[in-house]
């Protein structure tokens, strides 16, 4: 397994990648072009995607020797920024950023191989490890690896529905012995690679609120390939979900930056008694405080950034502590932006609502605030 120190991009680099995300976010990724794939199977722009693989931006997880950005926490921020701000229906967070960093992580020359596949746009990963829609990331794991073969089911498999290969956790039988401390008094968990294709794997497509696609499975005796060392996957996807939580912090405040931009023009456009309903004091008052949890939002995330070389725990707090509170600073702002659009902000035609649904789908896709909380606390 390679060192999992984050590597940390220059600061010249770091701008140029950020300034090319928010370029690309302006001139090629509108609100047309996200309702344009809303429709169009496979619920994402194949477009978008190849441009993102030209660009570099698939290989978040890859080395920085390698040309990618080693999952360094600034980077993965401007992505998941672009993709909550544009409503980008691409699997950034499933595949480049949670699979990316879970395969980097492993860091075999098989996994390697595959981080190349997914970083060239060439194949799909798909992580599928809860069992439960009620358990967020924290429940049981019953999935089990038997003789070479992959038993159990997953749900809520974001971007389940068009991997080419899943990340599957299950039970390790072949782990003997006591469990180490990491494992919490657990059973052991090993990751594996899944064909999606294979006739023993079962897969239910459908939608979430949002409009992304997400599957459920089941696996009955497919085969599997080990990832990473034999029991090992509990510390492995720990980390992993970091990454994965501080880019979701990240997609909420792009959605919140995009709202506050929306909800301020509407209330200078939107006339009412001869002046624009901006005049009234009270609408200008709540927006202050839309824009104050903005920054409070854009603080914690930064925050959580910064405390990529801390250990563990430390960590761990902080990134726990970033969602909780933008999970409350996203649902606050998506409520009133729908509230003070009026009835056209539940509308289809207007972006706002779209953006709402996305905050929603965003505050539960890993565990809710109390889940977080939880965490935050025993952190400490």
């Amino acid at each position: 397994m390679t060192d999992t120190t984050l590597a940390s991009l220059d600061a010249d680099t770091l701008r140029l990648f950020t300034d090319s995300v928010q370029r690309y976010g302006q001139d090629k990724y509108g609100f047309d072009t996200y309702r344009s794939s809303l429709r169009a199977k496979p619920y994402f722009s194949a477009q978008a995607w190849r441009d993102y693989a030209d660009m570099g931006w698939l290989g978040a997880a890859l080395p920085l020797d390698e040309g990618g950005f080693a999952s360094d926490g600034r980077a993965i921020v401007a992505l998941m920024r672009y993709a909550g701000e544009h409503l980008a229906l691409e699997p950034l967070l499933a595949s480049a950023v949670l699979a990316g960093r879970l395969l980097a992580l492993c860091g075999d020359g098989a996994a390697l191989s595959r981080l190349s596949e997914m970083a060239g746009g060439r194949k799909l990963f798909a992580l599928a490890h809860v069992e439960s829609a009620g358990d967020a990331f924290d429940g049981p794991v019953r999935s089990s690896y038997r003789e070479g073969r992959l038993y159990g089911d997953k749900q809520v498999v974001l971007h389940g529905d068009v991997a080419d290969d899943l990340i599957v956790s299950a039970c390790e039988s072949r782990v003997t012995g006591s469990l180490s401390s990491t494992d919490g008094g657990q059973p052991a968990l090993s990751l594996y690679v899944v064909d999606t294709t294979h006739p023993a794997v079962r897969r239910t497509v459908y939608r979430l609120l949002d409009g992304r696609g997400a599957a459920s499975f089941n696996f009955d005796g497919a085969p599997a390939t080990l990832l990473g060392p034999l029991g090992k996957g509990r510390p492995l996807l720990a980390q992993a979900l970091l990454d994965a939580r501080l880019g979701l912090c990240a997609e909420s405040h792009g959605a919140i930056r995009a709202l506050n931009r929306l909800t301020l023009a509407y209330l200078k456009e939107r006339r009412q008694f001869g002046r624009p309903i901006g005049m009234n004091q009270a609408l200008q008052h709540r927006m202050v405080e839309l824009y104050m949890l903005e920054q409070e939002a854009a603080a914690v995330i930064g925050a959580a950034e910064r405390a990529a070389d801390l250990a563990g725990p430390q960590r761990e707090r902080a990134v726990m502590g970033a969602v909780a509170h933008t999970i409350t600073a996203g649902r606050l702002v998506s409520h009133e932006a729908v509230q003070m659009h009026g009835g056209i902000g539940t509308t289809d035609e207007l972006a706002v609502g779209h953006y709402f649904k996305r905050i929603m789908v965003i505050n539960r896709l890993l565990g809710d605030r109390d889940a977080h909380l939880e965490a935050f606390a025993k952190a400490e």
